[in-house]
């Protein structure tokens, strides 16, 4: 009975010293302005999401494709000064983060804010931008990346079926979701496109978000991170359109209840 007892004891102790160190490690993300609880009642690592610091790597971007303007944004055209700096991108459109998504217990967010201009009506699946992540293998392939195994992306391209610009979200290669009629494909016009990416490591899950129509287009399950993911960004077709990226990180992101509401249903 006494041994019985006391491993009831040490049980409970170590109960409350795991309680303890979870609300201390809540309580110390908390104190971070980037920070949210997506449940206010929820003391759960599960349930912190952290609007994280991304930046577009600057020594990666194909600069024959793409580069970055005074302002930070990334757009489809050359480089006035381009260098053919080692570990450049020279096939895809555009460029990744400067580090992979780190491994963490807390879901991760990040958006992009994209302005498109087309100059001529599209056609032929003419791509306009692309965000998501791959294998740090994948993402130099080709010139886009959500055709590629260990890719998981949303594509924003004219579509030959629907003759239309059309939303596709592609798991490992394969299409998952075609939403059709994003934007008019008419010349002369121009939108914002405006989305959200939540990639939560500990339930192997990425949720794509319209932010402007404030709804999820799709949550994808059982993502492979057994190698790193990278986020990634791509811009296209300047003889066709302009297009000017900006990434929307950390305290810049307008984090509304009706969004968390939205992230904890995709991610449940």
């Amino acid at each position: 009975m006494e041994m019985k007892y006391k491993n009831s004891i040490d049980e409970n102790e170590n109960i409350v010293k795991r309680a303890s160190e979870t609300t201390h490690f809540l309580l110390g993300l908390l104190s971070e302005c980037d920070v949210h609880l997506l449940k206010p009642d929820a003391l759960d690592k599960s349930m912190v999401l952290k609007c994280i610091h991304l930046k577009y790597d600057t020594d990666k971007i194909n600069l024959d494709e793409a580069h970055i303007n005074t302002e930070g944004d990334l757009i489809n055209s050359q480089s006035d000064t381009r260098s053919a700096g080692k570990g450049r991108l020279t096939n895809y459109c555009g460029t990744c983060s400067t580090i992979p998504l780190p491994l963490t217990d807390c879901p991760q967010y990040w958006e992009t804010e994209t302005r498109v201009g087309l100059d001529n009506t599209l056609t032929w699946g003419s791509l306009i931008l692309e965000v998501g992540v791959c294998a740090e293998g994948e993402m130099d392939m080709t010139y886009n990346v959500a055709s590629r195994p260990h890719a998981y992306c949303m594509i924003v391209v004219q579509c030959p079926t629907h003759e239309g610009i059309c939303r596709k979200i592609r798991k490992e290669g394969k299409v998952v979701l075609h939403l059709p009629d994003t934007i008019p494909n008419t010349a002369g016009a121009s939108h914002t496109l405006h989305y959200g990416v939540v990639y939560d490591d500990a339930r192997k899950k990425i949720v794509f978000i319209d932010v402007k129509e404030n709804k999820v287009m799709s949550t994808l399950d059982n993502v492979d991170s057994s190698q790193p993911l990278w986020p990634i960004f791509g811009v296209y077709n300047p003889s066709l359109l302009t297009v000017s990226m900006k990434l929307v990180v950390g305290s810049d992101i307008n984090m509304t209840e009706e969004k968390k509401a939205m992230i904890v249903k995709a991610l449940s």
